[in-house]
């Protein structure tokens, strides 16, 4: 039956074609014309057209497959004009008619590829600039709308009925192309008549780029229209990898300090260093990192872009991994190549050397073609990446899965962050109309990052996963730990801060990205130490819910 629909065109001129015949058929062994009744039955209804009857003496079998067949050879002249002459009026014709709260994707790409797959049971269009070798992979997929035109052209997204769509994906390998994209929606959007606000993700591959564009009035709010969120798949990807991995990254020992080896000065060593390094163990004591790297260029841009990360953690930097990994014992070990061929033979090579299974080995991936699940495939007397515990980040599947599914534990626990932090009267009452589900996709965003890291506090306290630490009797973090949990959650702050190009000064100034609490935990004002200590009380809250 899915077939049938699938196919319903060719279905219905099938069933024209058959009815036909069987009607000739019947007809001219009603009307005694043939002796070899079935046979030349229907040869003759292949002729039928050509036999020349009176109105009166035509048996009714023949009227009636003169006029199927008609209908037949009329069907297959449409479909022929709409293939060949008017390729894309009928597509225009479905999509104009047919089409609400549908997704559109701005973009033919891998990432394309990834969301369709997670949305295959909704109403997909997909828009190009040209046809490449993924769209080949799209029509397997089941995908029947692919447009393709300039991007940013109003006209040409009218064809998709943005107006009517409930979500787009601006994903094409270019950051400015998906900037003007976006504009050009927003434009399209406040002409004329709209039906909601349509949720619209923003690829950004820069993330220096990125962090000056959250600032802009296009992308920083939420308006009646349009709800824009920027996203990097670094950036999202190994913040939630990071996290729902916590547990092959951390000690189980928690007395021990975690110490890491980081393979390869990529954008994606940088991620990690963002989301591991302002974490503290419970005898705040900073992790430590190792950087094996050969290119000194690439060191000293390091040092240049991330001077504040000393202040975080213990950082040193080697040229021989190998001398490193068979003096060394690391807590876990990340292989941040670009090459995805040479990660996974330094992976191998690591743990030969290592001649251990252990420390886990941690491989952030970001290539579309990810090939490297085929060590992972089972059978033959060959060990999987996983048996020897090595493990793959997928950047890109898990942007992808963050944005599309939303886990829903995240998303609970963000809505009572922003709800504790809404600001409210002497009542109780809030002061704002500012519910979680009518704030700006950023904002959401923010909210959610925060839960991201409570999974990092979390598994550091306890030795388990937010949403699994809940204990009898509850959890309770009390002087000490409760301090170093909020020293925790200030330096990851300050990091947040320092990232996003913010520096210490005198006075606060938002303009000029000045904060005047930029200061170690222990210079920090009572009032402004009670804001830490009240997130962790909050974390505290989610843990035990």
């Amino acid at each position: 039956m899915k077939y049938l629909r699938k196919h319903w065109w060719e279905t219905i001129f099938v069933c024209l074609l058959i009815s036909g015949f069987i009607s000739g058929i019947v007809g001219f062994i009603e009307a005694n014309e043939t002796k070899h009744k079935l046979v030349d039955s229907l040869y003759e209804t292949f002729r039928l057209f050509e036999r020349k009857y009176h109105s009166k003496d035509i048996p009714s079998g023949l009227r009636a497959a003169q006029w199927l067949l008609f209908f037949a050879f009329l069907w297959l002249s449409l479909k022929i004009i709409i293939t060949i002459i008017a390729p894309n009026f009928l597509s225009d014709i479905r999509i104009r008619f047919s089409f609400r709260k549908h997704i559109v994707i701005c973009g033919l790409n891998e990432t394309t590829l990834l969301l369709v797959s997670e949305y295959k049971d909704k109403k997909i269009i997909v828009l190009a600039e040209e046809y490449n070798k993924y769209a080949e992979t799209l029509k397997i997929k089941g995908v029947k709308f692919f447009l393709c035109g300039d991007l940013s052209d109003e006209v040409f997204l009218r064809k998709a009925r943005i107006k009517t769509a409930n979500q787009v994906y601006v994903i094409t390998d270019n950051d400015k192309k998906n900037v003007e994209i976006t504009r050009s929606i927003s434009a399209l959007l406040k002409k004329g008549h709209y039906a909601y606000t349509l949720k619209c993700y923003t690829l950004i591959k820069d993330r220096e780029l990125k962090i000056l564009l959250d600032e802009s009035a296009l992308f920083k709010y939420r308006t009646e229209i349009l709800d824009p969120v920027l996203f990097n798949i670094n950036e999202i990807g190994i913040k939630y990898g990071l996290s729902t991995n916590i547990d092959k990254i951390l000690p189980e020992n928690r007395n021990v300090t975690p110490s890491f080896l980081i393979v390869g000065l990529t954008e994606k060593a940088e991620a990690v260093f963002l989301n591991l390094a302002h974490c503290l163990t419970m005898k705040r004591e900073v992790f430590r990192f190792t950087i094996a790297e050969e290119d000194p260029e690439k060191i000293c841009l390091f040092k240049k872009k991330y001077p504040y990360l000393t202040e975080f953690a213990k950082i040193e930097y080697m040229d021989n991994r190998n001398e490193l990994c068979k003096k060394n014992r690391f807590t876990s070990i990340f292989i941040c190549l670009d090459n995805q061929v040479e990660a996974a033979k330094t992976a191998l090579s690591i743990r030969c050397l290592i001649a251990d299974n252990l420390p886990n080995i941690l491989i952030i991936s970001g290539e579309p073609e990810n090939w490297i699940e085929i060590f992972n495939e089972e059978g033959g007397k060959i060990l999987t990446l996983k048996d020897r515990n090595i493990f793959l980040i997928d950047t890109l599947e898990e942007t992808i899965r963050y944005l599309v599914k939303s886990d829903p534990e995240i998303e609970r626990l963000a809505e009572i962050t922003h709800n504790h932090w809404r600001e409210k009267d002497e009542l109780g009452n809030y002061t704002k109309n500012d519910e979680y589900n009518t704030i700006s996709g950023h904002l959401k965003q923010t909210n959610c990052n925060q839960i991201a890291d409570n999974y990092l506090r979390t598994f550091i306290a306890t030795g388990q996963k937010l949403g699994t630490a809940k204990r009898n009797p509850p959890v309770i973090f009390s002087g000490e730990d409760r301090e170093t949990l909020a020293m925790m959650e200030h330096r990851r702050w300050m990091l947040e801060k320092y990232s996003n190009g913010w520096h210490h000064g005198d006075k606060r100034n938002d303009d000029f990205k000045i904060q005047n609490n930029l200061v170690p935990w222990e210079t920090l004002t009572e009032k402004e130490k009670e804001k830490d200590f009240a997130a962790i009380d909050l974390m505290t809250n989610m843990i035990n819910s």
